[in-house]
């Protein structure tokens, strides 16, 4: 299986155990330097699961640039990154506290700018799998796939917050998207639902957002619940699995995970419990780890 993913390639700088700052310093238990961003944590999950992957991404001319299209093409991964950006690599800051929570301060830099250059190979893709973009790229992307007279790779898309926030630019990818992927407060936003108060409302709820994401017959949507599982609609049928419990060190790159494992599996025909089990362990791996992929730390 062939898949094109597409999307953020940016450094993390993951700090961990932070606590509540009661003065200006701060001792921590790990910084580390990862390789981040949707397309990439998607692309190392899906070629450890056994496909052929490229990553169309956008990095600067530096260090920081080198070492990720090093480590990708270490990997097995193909990047497909636009030359000599003007612009830095992008960058996150990523606070983990003692529960594994994260929160991430993100300079965009180059990664904004997927798609400036194109998106040559699309068609010889079995999945096209669409993570986080910014509206600029999501423009262009919407460009690339219009040109095409014909396409037989399935579009996953799983949209980032800047697209979130603008559902009306989203409808474009959303409507030709072949699987749906987000979480149930997202799903809530983009249907107009203000009533869930929740992240991890009961299946029947999740059903109910899933049905009203459905924008053309043949789509489908995958829903995480957080803490209560996560749901497959099929266009006619709803599927739910729970979570697997285990000890949460860190919360970054738990849904790439989970989204991308699902995606590999449901491509290949799996069923959809097999393909949410595949995803729910996927998940259950990364949490249990401080960086958000296994590719282990970023060096030359």
């Amino acid at each position: 299986m062939h898949i094109t993913t597409i999307g953020a390639a940016i450094v993390d700088i993951v700090v961990s155990t932070v606590q509540p700052m009661l003065g200006a310093k701060q001792d921590v238990d790990h910084i580390g330097l990862y390789a981040g961003g949707g397309a990439v944590n998607a692309a190392f999950n899906m070629v450890a699961c056994g496909a052929q992957v490229a990553v169309h991404a956008c990095v600067g001319d530096d260090l920081e640039g080198g070492l990720l299209r090093d480590l990708l093409q270490r990997h097995g991964i193909q990047a497909v990154m636009s030359p000599h950006h003007h612009l830095p690599t992008g960058k996150a800051v990523v606070m983990v506290d003692d529960t594994g929570a994260a929160r991430a301060y993100a300079q965009r830099g180059a990664s904004a700018w997927v798609g400036e250059q194109g998106f040559a190979g699309l068609a010889q893709s079995d999945i096209v799998y669409v993570t986080g973009l910014s509206l600029e790229s999501q423009a262009w992307l919407q460009a690339a796939l219009a040109a095409m007279t014909s396409r037989s790779f399935r579009l996953v898309v799983t949209p980032g917050a800047r697209q979130l926030s603008n559902p009306a630019a989203l409808h474009g990818l959303w409507d030709q998207a072949d699987l749906l992927c987000v979480n149930a407060r997202e799903a809530a936003s983009l249907v107009g639902d203000d009533t869930l108060q929740v992240d991890d409302p009961p299946p029947e709820v999740a059903e109910a957002l899933a049905r009203q994401l459905i924008r053309r017959p043949g789509q489908a949507a995958l829903l995480t619940l957080g803490a209560g599982g996560a749901l497959f609609f099929d266009g006619e049928q709803a599927h739910f699995h729970p979570v697997r419990r285990v000890e949460v060190v860190s919360t970054i790159g738990a849904g790439d995970a989970f989204a991308s494992a699902f995606v590999h599996a449901w491509g290949g025909g799996a069923s959809p419990q097999a393909a949410l089990a595949a995803a729910t362990d996927s998940a259950a791996r990364i949490i249990q780890v401080v960086p958000a992929n296994q590719a282990g730390a970023l060096r030359a």
